[in-house]
């Protein structure tokens, strides 16, 4: 039971600047309507709340905390809004071992971060680190191939976990097997 609740804490995201995430959710209404999209419902629920978060959500993170809100939505909605905006370039999905799809704003200015995974309770961070961009780019100018995109994750272990980690469902299960 408590590993369930840890696995399903999300550390926060380290979020564009606010001025970035409203214009995204401006961007975002204006480009859906363009396409003729309707603006209400789950849609706008979940532009709205992606926008404010900035995003490292998965679909189920997404529609939980559109219910926090007071919110009703409907998971398969929110799947659907959430392929829209991806469709429409205005998401990219990030996969990251032994997790769900988390989505992440694509800024105007093309913003550019990295994920931090815990391998012991599964919650994931982002960073941006000019140093590891400028590592990547001297890589691809040594290298025959022209990168185009690339998405690095770290693992490791998170700070609540280093701090308790007896507290944390993987490590609960470590110790029984141990102890046996």
């Amino acid at each position: 039971m408590l590993a369930m609740a840890r696995a399903s804490t999300r550390q926060p995201a380290t979020p564009a600047p606010a001025a970035e995430r409203r214009a995204w959710v401006e961007r975002a209404f204006e480009l859906l309507g363009e396409a003729g999209y309707r603006a209400g419902g789950a849609r706008s629920a979940v532009i709205e709340l992606v926008g404010r978060e900035g995003g490292c959500l998965s679909a189920e993170e997404v529609a939980d905390l559109i219910r926090r809100d007071g919110k009703r939505v409907a998971t398969a909605s929110v799947y659907r809004a959430l392929n829209v905006l991806t469709e429409a370039g205005l998401l990219h999905g990030v996969s990251l071992p032994d997790a769900p799809l988390r989505y992440e704003l694509v800024l105007p200015g093309g913003g550019h971060h990295h994920h931090l995974v815990c391998d012991s309770c599964g919650s994931a961070v982002s960073f941006q680190d000019p140093g590891l961009e400028a590592a990547i780019e001297r890589v691809s100018a040594r290298l025959p191939y022209t990168v185009g995109a690339h998405d690095v994750t770290l693992r490791g272990t998170c700070p609540a976990c280093r701090r308790a980690p007896l507290e944390c469902g993987a490590h609960q299960a470590d110790s029984a097997n141990s102890a046996g």
